[in-house]
């Protein structure tokens, strides 16, 4: 199998502020990179100014091959390849087409992060100091919370985890 045809989108999480740093250096490297920005109107104490910032913060995204995937890892900046429940992130050609279409639309694009499972669904942690444990998932709307439930002493935690440390726990289980 040709190296090619084994590339495929990924998303990579970098450092805060990193983004347009870790894409040049990506691309040094010789791989496709696509991180679009939007234009947003920052504030300074002494003057309002328009800066390209990107769509999604704390986010690259690269076409690689998995030996590509590997050595950008090892760029600077680049904290770690996007997975949920210990799977990469594939992000399809058609999601970057709309990634492309998007960082071209005029006014004002946000990116705002969704949950990963709706308030109310039941849950298994599968990462994390707490792994193994159960609960519901409470929701806030910048936040992901777990509520924690101990029938013993009548009390519930409230606890907040990242989404990825979470799965909806197997049928009958």
């Amino acid at each position: 199998m040709s190296a090619t045809a084994a590339r495929a989108w990924r998303a990579f999480t970098v450092r805060p502020r990193a983004e347009k740093r870790v894409a040049a250096r990506l691309r040094g490297q010789g791989l496709e990179v696509l991180l679009p920005l939007r234009t947003a109107l920052h504030q300074w104490s002494d003057r309002l100014r328009r800066v390209e910032v990107p769509l999604f913060q704390g986010y690259v995204f690269a076409h690689v091959s998995e030996r590509e995937r590997l050595d950008a890892l090892t760029a600077d900046g680049v904290v770690r390849t996007v997975g949920f429940g210990g799977v990469l992130a594939e992000v399809s050609p058609d999601e970057v087409a709309l990634i492309r279409a998007l960082a071209e639309v005029p006014g004002e694009v946000e990116a705002v992060a969704r949950r990963a499972f709706p308030a109310g669904a039941e849950v298994v942690l599968v990462n994390g100091p707490l792994r193994g444990v159960r609960g519901t998932v409470a929701g806030h709307p910048r936040e992901q919370y777990l509520t924690v439930d101990v029938p013993s002493l009548r009390q519930s935690l409230r606890v907040q985890v990242p989404a990825d440390w979470a799965m909806r726990p197997p049928d009958g289980a």
